[in-house]
């Protein structure tokens, strides 16, 4: 290859001789007579830095089933009764979020940053844009899990647990169609995908041969602990390697061999990982989310890294990352992970262990008042068409003055007092709206 001149902020000047994991480490001879592995992002390029990786691939977007405009009116009515809006029309219904999807867009095609985090009060938007981001995400061909975490079911310190979540909602386009986590796997099976996984090959060669069973499956999406012929996907707070070798793995297998652009995975809710019984599972929480943060950023030191043991448990030598003294397995398949991961916290949920890295930063605002009433108008005409009703000019005007505060509480709390306004007006046309908010006190 070309000799291209590089500069260390210590080791001073050099050239690159050779590249490895698809350039994400560069063999630098420097001019003090050093060579050594250097990870390229420590490197400033004197010359235009060559494209090491390999370039993704677009398949066509995957297609969404169509669905009738009538039907798609009421179920965005029905939908917004509960605070939310569904999925199948989410790009449609978000309103004043111009900044926020141009920096979703720039981290989407940027190669470089594994990692987004996005911040907001409660009430302000946050779920909203992770399943548009997911959205979003799905027409630019990335395959998507998304999980919130959850103190009594997907605690962030018991990595086997959001495993089992994210599995459960994985998303692939393929050929037009979206499917699931099975689906994909029988596939990349016929494909002869992972043969070397020290997980997943048996259980791709048991599909390819035709002898998987629903006890293999179930193992696979993390529902048993054990499965007779392969021992166990562990339950504990450190098996955090023992998932991200999976997930790494299997991001790495769609993007090689269904050409996906590679796997974006989603937490909302993450402040709630601070509700734990002790305080190991905190430190274990934090541990998971850092290792996907390091995953998602193709760190090399998680190919190398020696592990070794310490007074209470099993670290890497070089990340000091806990590995499962079970199974001390790596955290990554191979380079580059393709891999994306996205954060939803609130501004009080320390992420500190994300600054170091680099990583996307998104501060959700409250929506613009010009936006919100827009979306209000636009959603009065929907309720009127599929209800046959006519709202005056000034009875609209009403129910939006009276309703306009309760955004700075929530865009959920407003959507929902939107509809329920307008439903008190179906129903009792005759009465003004002030009585309902007296009947709610």
């Amino acid at each position: 290859m070309k000799r291209i001149k590089v500069r260390h902020p210590t080791l001073g000047d050099g050239v690159v001789l050779d590249t490895r994991h698809r350039g994400h480490e560069c063999l630098v001879k420097f001019k003090n007579g050093i060579m050594m592995w250097v990870k390229s992002r420590h490197l400033i390029f004197l010359e235009e830095r060559p494209n090491f990786s390999r370039p993704s691939f677009t398949l066509p977007q995957p297609k969404i089933r169509p669905i009738s405009a009538e039907r798609g009116k009421r179920e965005v009515i029905e939908a917004f009764r509960s605070g939310i809006v569904p999925a199948q029309f989410i790009k449609g219904w978000t309103v004043g979020r111009a900044r926020e999807i141009s920096k979703i867009d720039a981290w989407l095609h940027d190669q470089t940053s594994g990692t987004l985090v996005i911040n907001g009060e409660y009430g302000a938007g946050k779920t909203h844009i992770i399943e548009y981001l997911r959205a979003h995400a799905l027409e630019l061909n990335y395959a998507t899990a998304s999980v919130g975490i959850d103190p009594m079911d997907a605690q962030a310190g018991f990595p086997k647990r959001i495993y089992r979540h994210l599995i459960r909602g994985l998303s692939v386009p393929y050929k037009g169609e979206v499917l699931d986590f099975r689906q994909a796997l029988s596939i990349l099976a016929k494909r002869d995908a992972l043969n070397d996984h020290p997980i997943l090959k048996d259980a791709l060669k048991r599909i390819r041969e035709g002898d998987d069973t629903e006890q293999m499956w179930a193992w696979l999406e993390g529902k048993d602990t054990t499965f007779r012929e392969w021992g166990v996907l562990y339950d504990h707070t450190t098996a955090a390697n023992i998932y991200c070798l999976i997930l790494s793995g299997l991001s790495w297998a769609l993007e090689e061999y269904l050409d996906i652009c590679g796997l974006i995975l989603l937490f909302d809710e993450t402040e709630s990982s601070r509700i734990y019984r002790y305080s190991y599972e905190w430190q274990r929480a934090l541990n998971f989310f850092r290792a996907l943060i390091l995953v998602s950023n193709d760190e090399p030191d998680l190919l190398e890294e020696r592990v070794i043991k310490t007074e209470n448990c099993y670290k890497g030598e070089r990340t000091g990352l806990v590995y499962s003294g079970h199974r001390p397995l790596r955290y990554i398949y191979r380079l580059p992970t393709y891999f994306k991961v996205v954060f939803a916290v609130t501004p009080d949920f320390s992420m500190d262990l994300a600054s170091s890295y680099n990583t996307h930063q998104i501060e959700l605002e409250p929506i613009p008042a010009e936006y919100l009433e827009h979306f209000f108008y636009r959603f009065v005409d929907l309720y009127e068409k599929v209800y046959a009703m006519k709202l005056t000019r000034q009875q609209k005007r009403e129910i939006f003055n009276l309703i306009k505060g309760y955004s700075s509480i929530s865009m959920r709390t407003f959507i929902k007092a939107m509809v329920e306004c307008l439903d008190f007006k179906r129903f009792y046309p005759t009465l003004e709206i002030e009585s309902l908010m007296e009947t709610h006190g």
